[in-house]
């Protein structure tokens, strides 16, 4: 492999990983709940998941299909494609693709990446048997843990920087390619949290109004104010909350 080939193929490697990133950085954003990045609490999160679930289950689904397939990609073997796998085999054999470092340090990267066999062996099995097949029946995902996942793509973030820097002393910030999903589906979120609160607010706008009229019916009917005991039987004729009624007791009360 020639000099320039080399970079050519680290350049196609980082598309992948980039992609694949992004894919994962959504992924976590709507399924994990991370209070020191957001505010609102886990039960408003999953108040969302449950809400918008028509939408928000398909899109996380094949957000980690994607990501999986990506990372998949990054230890493929086939000789044609730019993988890590054939990247650090080409690296180790002439090392004048890497002035800048050894097959010392190669085999180092190797040895680390090495760590996360249990979850590689995963992605090619789901990668050969389910997520590059329409003709089989898929098999069942294996279970992939959060942090195995966090780890291998912490190892190949850095084993492609140690890399590329060996190779012409490119270094990727991959936390600033990703700066726009991070932020852009943390927004999505609040969003879709806001409409929540709006909808909830609506509902009990109505309710307290229905709530209201019901007991000025009732007291038109009467000729008197109601007592508490009538009141209470209006809450729970028409499934009033405590706090939708104490704001109906509010302004029943200042009327």
């Amino acid at each position: 492999m020639r000099h320039n080939e080399f970079r050519q193929r680290l350049d196609r490697l980082q598309q992948v990983l980039t992609r694949g990133l992004a894919y994962y950085t959504v992924w976590k954003n709507l399924r994990l709940h991370d209070p020191s990045k957001v505010s609102w609490s886990l039960e408003e999160q999953n108040e969302v998941l449950g809400r918008f679930r028509g939408f928000i289950t398909p899109v996380t689904l094949a957000l980690l299909d994607m990501t999986l397939m990506e990372f998949a990609k990054v230890f493929d073997k086939d000789p044609k494609t730019a993988s890590l796998t054939n990247l650090l085999a080409a690296a180790r054999q002439d090392t004048t693709l890497i002035p800048r470092a050894s097959a010392g340090d190669v085999n180092e990267i190797s040895a680390q990446l090495r760590q996360s066999k249990r979850i590689r062996a995963e992605l090619k099995r789901m990668r050969d048997q389910q997520l590059a097949h329409v003709d089989i029946e898929p098999l069942p995902v294996g279970p992939i843990q959060n942090t195995e996942l966090d780890k291998l793509v912490d190892d190949v973030k850095s084993a492609f920087n140690s890399l590329s820097t060996a190779h012409d002393g490119r270094v990727v910030s991959w936390e600033y390619s990703l700066q726009t999903a991070d932020r852009d589906t943390t927004e999505v979120l609040r969003v879709f949290i806001e409409e929540i609160k709006r909808r909830q607010k609506e509902h009990d706008d109505e309710m307290v109004g229905i709530g209201l009229e019901a007991i000025r019916s009732q007291q038109t009917h009467l000729g008197r104010r109601l007592e508490n005991g009538e009141l209470r039987s209006i809450k729970q004729s028409y499934g009033l909350t405590d706090e939708e009624m104490q704001r109906i007791e509010e302004q029943y009360g200042s009327s």
